[in-house]
């Protein structure tokens, strides 16, 4: 009878213990490992498309259109990953009319995890050249666009996609060659400027210089001090006609041209003294104010936890200050949120002279950047448009993953599994004990 009830009793804390594996594998597993559940597990993302060369046709096209018969994200996993469908089409738009604002094109939900490509395929374009409506020539492969997105649990984000493609290629060979670029775009604030913070090398100005004048400061570099690059802000002046030059005769630098509030990356500075020399324009008709600022290229996190830089380009100054250029030595490498503001007009945006998004509205990317100096270039009206740029770009360090919090039902299968593994554990223990006490007994002494 004794054998009996405790057969039973491991039946049952047997079965407890299989019971509640299987509740903590449905519900607690899923949360403790989510990469290995994506499906159970979803985030919203938004897809937008924006085509900044649409406004760049010339007047010869009336009008175009594109089908987009299908978007697939292709999720990072095991082996290859997987591709998943996000829209289906097909969806036609007018590329010279999203040039402006986006057009949302599907809002889905998909699984978490991280997702680095976008795989793209177009179905037929048009096109109305010289009043005749025309069959454009398409790619025939899929098109596989890199992406750095990643989908966190009941969160949402937002892919701009930018059709853009080769202008006079429509106009003179009637074919769409389209070079497609994905930023992610989401909620958030680029940090206050960062300009009171920087470490300034000299300061001149606010001063005022007239017709054709010209002004000279001297400024010194201790031993000690110097820089391998600097930053130099610059703003003043208006139009094409109160314009200024800067000079820094030891190192030979020059930038002419000068009107907005406008960044330039110089070069190194030993130890020693050096003349900033500003001259006016000739075609300056009064006194024009300027100031100009030279600050030490700085390092994120050792001088600031993160950085923003902004500027004024007017249209109408000369094309020598089309490109803004500032610099920051990253101390730990990883993943990099940027801001990129724009106030008016539109701009390209470059890393270490490499084409990273262009931005016609406020948007968000991130990028992987190892540790190091880094330079970031601004082309302002990169769409040839003739307005005024006003950009603004944010660096902020992309926070880690914060751990999701445990649900309730989470927390209380993971306890019904450690009794039923505690239960199951003292059971078999003391069968193995009152097992081994009878064979004791039945075992005669020598």
């Amino acid at each position: 009878m004794s054998q009996d009830r405790l057969s039973i009793v491991t039946f049952a804390s047997a079965g407890f213990l299989i019971a509640s594996i299987l509740i903590f594998g449905l519900v607690a597993l899923p949360e403790f490992l989510p990469a290995t559940y994506p499906q159970l597990r979803h985030g919203t993302v938004g897809i937008r498309v924006i085509s900044t060369s649409g406004q760049l046709v010339g007047p010869l096209v009336s009008d175009m259109e594109v089908t987009i018969e299908s978007i697939q994200l292709h999720r990072v996993g095991v082996g290859e990953g997987t591709w998943i469908t996000v829209l289906e089409g097909p969806i036609g738009l007018s590329p010279m009319e999203i040039t402006e604002r986006p057009m949302n094109l599907k809002e889905v939900k998909v699984q978490i995890g991280d997702y680095n490509l976008m795989k793209l395929s177009l179905g037929n374009a048009t096109a109305t050249i010289r009043g005749a409506n025309v069959t454009l020539k398409m790619p025939t492969q899929e098109l596989k666009v890199p992406v750095a997105l990643t989908v966190s649990e009941e969160k949402r984000s937002n892919l701009i996609v930018d059709l853009s493609f080769d202008e006079p290629a429509v106009m003179i060979s009637q074919r769409f060659d389209p070079y497609v670029t994905v930023t992610v775009e989401q909620p958030g604030h680029a940090p206050l400027s960062t300009i009171a913070s920087l470490k300034a090398i000299a300061s001149v100005g606010p001063d005022l210089i007239g017709f054709n004048g010209s002004k000279s400061y001297t400024f010194a570099v201790e031993p000690g001090a110097a820089v391998t690059n600097y930053l130099v802000h610059f703003e003043g002046g208006s139009g094409v006609e109160n314009t200024f030059d800067l000079e820094i005769a030891e190192t030979g630098e020059f930038w002419y041209g000068l009107a907005g509030n406008l960044w330039f990356l110089g070069g190194n500075l030993t130890s020693g003294t050096y003349h900033m020399n500003v001259h006016a324009s000739p075609e300056v008709t009064r006194k024009a104010r300027f100031a100009v600022n030279l600050y030490s290229v700085p390092r994120i996190t050792a001088d600031l936890p993160d950085a923003a830089f902004s500027g004024f380009v007017p249209a109408e100054s000369s094309q020598s200050i089309q490109l803004n250029e500032f610099a920051l030595y990253l101390d730990n490498p990883g993943m990099y949120n940027f801001y990129l503001g724009v106030k008016a007009g539109d701009y390209e945006f470059l890393v270490d002279n490499n084409p990273a998004s262009i931005a016609s509205d406020d948007h968000m990317i991130t990028l992987q950047l190892e540790s190091g100096l880094h330079t970031f270039q601004i082309f302002t009206d990169f769409s040839g448009s003739g307005r005024d740029t006003s950009w603004s770009v944010g660096v902020v360090p992309a926070p880690g993953g914060a751990a999701q919090p445990l649900s309730r039902e989470a927390i209380l299968s993971t306890g019904l599994l450690v009794v039923a593994t505690v239960v199951f554990i003292v059971d078999v223990s003391i069968r193995y004990l009152r097992r081994k006490r009878s064979n004791d007994k039945l075992t005669p002494s020598i």
